[in-house]
């Protein structure tokens, strides 16, 4: 489409301009796609215990009681209130008492990311439904702990499984990045990455 515009910019207005149009257009296109993530409903997989997205893996089945998203974008001021009703949206399903997100494929968030992941977690909360997070990359565990997320966003389970556990156990006892990290330190291990 970008090059579409650049093409007929450049026939109708000349070189200079018809770039400046397809640049116009690239960047607009970028925000609009970055806007709306693709966010996969995860189930797990019969036999390894894998979650897949359900929408491409027919064999993977939901966990009664949990629903388990992938976002697969940086959450940021431009598509934090999409991924918010996403998540809202999956509450509504009956028996729903925790949303898990994978985020794993999230390379960054932005302070007002954090802050609906903050007043999500709230709203599910008066719900009775709880919200965790798991396989968050660097950055993002990072960016929760300065912008100062709440004390059960900053703790992040290591896999989509153990935050699965919990889950369906109702306990915060499986490991997170956060209390793997902080073993390494106490045992001399050096910094969790």
């Amino acid at each position: 489409m970008a090059a579409v515009a650049a093409m007929l910019g450049v026939m109708v207005f000349d070189t200079l301009p018809g770039l400046g149009i397809g640049i116009g257009v690239s960047l607009l296109l970028l925000l609009y796609r970055s806007s709306r993530p693709v966010i996969s409903e995860l189930g797990q997989l019969p036999g390894n215990g894998h979650f897949a997205a359900l929408d491409r893996h027919g064999e993977s089945r939901r966990i009664p009681g949990v629903t388990v998203l992938r976002v697969e974008a940086g959450i940021y001021f431009a598509n934090a209130e999409s991924i918010r009703s996403e998540a809202r949206a999956a509450v509504a399903r009956e028996g729903v008492t925790v949303v898990v997100i994978d985020a794993e494929t999230v390379p960054f968030v932005d302070v007002s990311a954090v802050r609906m992941l903050d007043n999500l977690a709230e709203e599910l909360e008066d719900l009775g439904v709880r919200l965790l997070l798991a396989r968050e990359v660097g950055q993002v565990r990072d960016v929760l702990r300065t912008a100062e997320a709440r004390t059960d966003l900053r703790r992040v389970y290591l896999t989509v499984r153990a935050a699965v556990d919990v889950a369906r156990t109702g306990s915060c006892l499986a490991p997170s990045i956060r209390s793997q990290s902080s073993r390494r330190r106490r045992s001399g291990g050096g910094r969790a990455r």
